[in-house]
């Protein structure tokens, strides 16, 4: 399986990196070889400013060619 995780508009930490990583080996225990690829995109909108605009967007792409999207925004990216 091959991972692309990565931060926009600030840096990704090693411990959020590792908490991630625990997400996606837990996805990949639950299915497997048929997951080929999964892209993570962690955002920050409004930067400094705070607020509940920390996001994330997950792309998880299956042997079959399906492609399954998933993101979410709040104030904590863990």
């Amino acid at each position: 399986m091959k991972i692309d995780v990565q931060a926009r508009r600030f840096t990704l930490t090693a411990p959020l990196r590792a908490a991630v990583q625990r997400q996606i080996d837990r996805l990949a225990q639950a299915l497997g070889p048929r997951i080929t690829r999964i892209s993570v995109r962690l955002f920050d909108v409004n930067g400094v400013r705070g607020g509940p605009d920390k996001g994330c967007l997950v792309h998880a792409h299956f042997a079959d060619g399906l492609t399954i999207v998933a993101s979410d925004v709040d104030a904590d990216l863990y």
